[in-house]
């Protein structure tokens, strides 16, 4: 699972932030009581951040999963085929293994390869005398 760069920054940022109104209470609070925050506060703080990510992460995976199988309803049923033999082996397979376990013919084959991969379905890379499939999606 890739993260966009807006994401990523919007992540750095929202921490920063986070930190910058930790330093502000603390400050706060030594001024009003004296002595700083308990420890307490800042495990408290840092569990819920990791629970809160883990969270995250899952609810993106599921979204990735059901946009997945939209897209798979959609496509025509060769199409689907291959999807669904790369995803059963992480995403990767040879050409000529896609042949033999689909039924279609290496031209027909080649074509589709050809047309998923200018839709950057899928990559392509030479590999002997057949083609590594991996699947970018």
């Amino acid at each position: 699972m890739e993260i966009s760069s807006k994401r990523l920054i919007f992540g750095f940022v929202a921490v920063f932030l986070l930190g910058v109104m930790f330093s502000l209470v603390n400050g706060y609070y030594a001024s009003e009581e004296g002595s700083t925050l308990p420890v307490i506060v800042y495990a408290i703080s840092f569990v819920s951040i990791v629970i809160g990510g883990f969270i995250v992460v899952l609810f993106q995976a599921r979204i990735n999963r059901i946009q997945l199988n939209r897209v798979l309803k959609i496509l025509p049923e060769k199409e689907k085929k291959i999807i669904e033999l790369l995803l059963g082996n992480n995403n990767s397979m040879e050409q000529n293994k896609l042949v033999a376990l689909t039924g279609i013919n290496k031209v027909k084959m080649s074509r589709i390869l050809t047309d998923l991969e200018f839709r950057h379905v899928v990559s392509r890379t030479n590999l002997g005398n057949t083609k590594l499939i991996v699947l970018s999606v």
